[in-house]
Parts: C-alpha cells; sequence; structure tokens
C-alpha cells in the first residue's frame, strides 16, 4: 500500500458539519429515548422472569438435590479398593444383586438337531454273480457310503454257503462299527439267516422279535437296537418281511407297529419289505404315523433287481421325531439288491428350563 497523500488535509465540502476534536475515535451517537410504553412493558418483562425463577428454585428446595441419571444398560460400576485386612465371608457374592422379578421359567422357542445318515441294505448274504462270496468287497462299500447307522438283511451266521463266517462280526470289525445280530431261520442244520445292525454310536441295549409266520415259508424277525444319539436314547428296526405271502407280511407288518407303539423313543425303521409302497404291508406302517424317507429322494427309489431295478421294496421309515433331507439308492457290485441310502435329522425342543421357585 502506498504512503503517497497520506497525512494531507481535505477540504470541507459546503454543509459538512465540523469535525469534533481531535480525540483519536469517534463519539457514540445518542440512542433515541425509549417511549414511556416501551419501558413498562420490559419492566413487567423483568417482573416476569424473576418469579419463574424464584419458582424454580422453590421446588428445587423441595424435592432434595437433584437424582443422577439411571445407569445405561449394561453398565457396571467400579467399587472402591478394600482395605488391606479385608477379608470376605464364605456366602459374599461378587456377582451383581439377582433382580427380584425374574421368571420362574424360560421357554425359549429353540430345537436340537443332529443329523443322522441311515443306510438299509439286503446284502444277500455277500454272495455276487455265480454265488460268489464277497464280504471284504461288502465291507468296502459300506464303508464308502459312510453312514452312521446301517440295517442289513439276509445276513448269515456260520452257514456253509458263505464259509461259517459270523458276517455281522466281520462288517463290524471291518468298518469299525459297533454290531447286534438276530438269526430267525436256518436250514439244512447250518446257521441261521437274519437281520444285522452296525452304528457308529453306542448301542444301549436290543432285542431280536421273532414275527408271526402267518403261512410264510420262514421264520422272520425284527431286531432292534436302542443307540445313545448325542446323549437320546433311538430306537432303530431293521426287518425282512415275507417274500411269498401277502398275509404274511400283512402280519409281520402288524405286529412290528404294535412293537412301535410300546416305544417311547424316536424310532427308525427299515429294512426288505417284500412290497411296493402302495402295498397292504405299507399302509399299515404309514397308517401307524411312520413317514418314509424317500419323500425327498427323486425318482422311483427301485431297489431290485440290482442292474435294473424296476420295483422298490427296500425302505428307510421314521417316525415324527426325524426330518428327511437326503434320499438316495446307490448299487452295490455284490448284492441283488440297491442299498437304500438316508440323511434324516433328529429334532428335539427345549422345554421349559426352571429357574427359581
Amino acid at each position: 500500500m502506498s504512503d503517497e497523500g497520506a497525512g494531507e488535509p481535505t477540504e470541507a465540502s459546503a454543509g459538512d458539519a465540523q469535525p469534533d476534536p481531535p480525540t483519536g475515535r469517534t463519539p457514540p451517537r445518542a440512542a433515541p429515548a425509549a417511549s414511556p410504553g416501551a419501558q413498562v412493558a420490559t419492566v413487567a418483562a423483568a417482573v416476569v422472569v424473576l418469579i419463574v425463577v424464584a419458582i424454580v428454585f422453590v421446588l428445587q428446595d423441595a424435592q432434595g438435590p437433584p437424582k443422577p441419571a439411571p445407569l445405561v444398560s449394561g453398565a457396571t460400576t467400579v467399587r472402591s479398593a478394600p482395605p488391606s485386612d479385608y477379608t470376605p465371608s464364605a456366602d459374599e457374592s461378587l456377582l451383581p444383586p439377582v433382580p427380584t422379578d425374574i421368571p420362574s421359567s424360560l421357554c425359549p422357542d429353540i430345537a436340537l438337531t443332529h443329523p443322522i445318515t441311515v443306510l438299509s441294505f439286503n446284502m444277500h448274504g455277500a454272495r455276487g454273480p455265480g454265488e460268489r462270496v464277497d464280504l471284504a468287497r461288502i465291507a468296502r462299500e459300506i464303508s464308502a457310503w459312510k453312514p452312521d447307522v446301517v440295517l442289513l438283511q439276509e445276513v448269515d451266521d456260520g452257514r456253509a454257503r458263505s464259509g461259517f463266517q459270523r458276517q455281522a462280526a466281520v462288517l463290524g470289525k471291518a468298518t469299525g462299527m459297533t454290531w447286534v445280530y438276530g438269526g430267525n431261520h436256518s436250514s439244512r442244520g447250518t446257521g441261521p439267516i437274519g437281520n444285522a445292525i452296525l452304528s457308529t454310536y453306542e448301542v444301549v441295549d436290543w432285542q431280536n422279535i421273532l414275527l408271526p409266520r402267518a403261512g410264510g415259508r420262514e421264520q422272520r424277525g425284527l431286531l432292534h437296537a436302542v443307540l445313545n444319539v448325542e446323549g437320546t436314547e433311538v430306537s432303530v428296526y431293521s426287518t425282512h418281511f415275507d417274500h411269498g405271502s401277502t398275509l404274511a407280511r400283512v402280519a409281520q407288518a402288524r405286529a412290528s407297529v404294535r412293537q412301535l407303539a410300546k416305544d417311547p423313543r424316536p424310532t427308525v425303521f427299515g429294512g426288505d419289505l417284500n412290497a411296493g409302497p402302495g402295498g397292504a404291508p405299507l399302509r399299515q406302517l404309514r397308517g401307524a404315523g411312520l413317514g418314509d424317507a424317500w419323500a425327498v429322494g427323486e425318482g422311483a427309489g427301485a431297489t431290485v433287481p440290482a442292474r435294473s431295478p424296476r420295483r422298490r421294496i427296500d425302505y428307510v421309515l421314521h417316525d415324527g421325531w426325524f426330518k428327511p433331507l437326503q434320499a438316495s439308492v446307490l448299487h452295490s457290485a455284490v448284492s441283488d439288491h440297491r442299498a437304500v441310502w438316508t440323511r434324516i435329522e433328529l429334532r428335539e425342543e427345549v422345554g421349559c428350563i426352571k429357574v427359581g421357585e
């Protein structure tokens, strides 16, 4: 900024007010005087404000000192350090006090689920093409299918045609699974043919129940095992109904239903029933409340004959404790049946939990 012209006096124009004595600042202008009405209104407003302030102080004194704001939910308070000679009593708790309005029970809307893979397989005594026994191949097939529970039919026990092997015991050892066996009928003075159950779960109890022959050709049985599935007892049944008589199959289905009616546990029932989905034995079992795991399968689910199956006679059924997730039919290189592979889910509703009374 240039200093040129600074300090030079300027000539006042005509009519301009004469400048005040040089004091170094411009004097303030006088405010116009307030009217009498405005002065009265100002005084009245000030009086009202004073009255309001007085009332607030009186109310605060009557209510006592202000209360602290409540703690936010989940906040904690820090205790002061105890003296060095402090000794806590035996019943003193470091936890916050339990609220007095806690409910006597809690009923959460949740369920525990346990998926279980179940296989039903008529293994035909491990006799393949040309009646050649190949029990090792059956064991490899079962292991490859990775089941938790296997319901087996036509299992030999010390029969000449299968090399006098105890097939259930051999399969249990080969697959690393626990096994139980129920022999039902024998011929020519040799060992029995029957049903077996293999399981990765602990076998709590088991029994073999003979079914009525009712004119059938051979004695049939219902093998029952109680398994410990992650703390819950589950009943599994393996059976093989008569192949020659419809009357025998119906009688055996009815006997099975009577047995299931006495069993309060979650139940899986499977095997070779020698009847189609619409046959009388299946109507008996379905009418008793058993569901068909093939409800989630694709296609007809045919299992015989193995090479080109046209009929469905092998099943995995379940009661209302279970929900089917997957179902498939698997080919065996040995047996004259295909295996039924299923994935079902055990559902347990969590009941009310008592909190205190």
